[in-house]
């Protein structure tokens, strides 16, 4: 009898492990993101839902710049009259341009939730005047 209750708890515990160490974890895609005085480089530009994706994001410019990935603003509409809290809040992911003084890297992880049609995401940097200077890149989340 303590055999055979032993042998199930035995099947059981194998049986979890199993299940547990048969999930494969999702690969994580290397974004590498270059910001330059004024422009944005990235060796990806669409993506995919549900991805996890590393960013290492290096300014290469002789200013300091910000990375931000968020919805592009309209000259006529809501969003270029905006403070830097109300883009930071809008943003989906960000560096700070306090990590991105000129030749910082930074790195983060993110992994975008829902997909994005052509023309609602951008990489950009919205340190005073490198936007309207076209600091900006669309990107696709399918």
């Amino acid at each position: 009898m303590l055999y055979r209750k032993i042998f199930i708890v035995l099947a059981a515990v194998s049986l979890l492990l199993t299940a547990c160490g048969g999930q494969k974890p999702a690969e994580t895609t290397e974004v590498k993101i270059t910001l330059t005085d004024f422009g944005i480089e990235s060796n990806v530009t669409e993506f995919k839902a549900g991805v996890p994706y590393h960013f290492t994001v290096t300014n290469a410019g002789v200013v300091e710049h910000e990375f931000m990935v968020m919805p592009p603003l309209q000259e006529d509409h809501m969003g270029m009259e905006m403070d830097m809290h109300e883009l930071d809040e809008m943003a989906l992911a960000m560096v700070p341009a306090s990590d991105l003084s000129a030749g910082a890297t930074a790195t983060f992880d993110y992994t975008f939730t829902e997909a994005a049609p052509d023309g609602t995401l951008e990489f950009s940097c919205h340190t005073p005047g490198h936007y309207e200077a076209g600091m900006k890149l669309p990107i696709v989340v399918k």
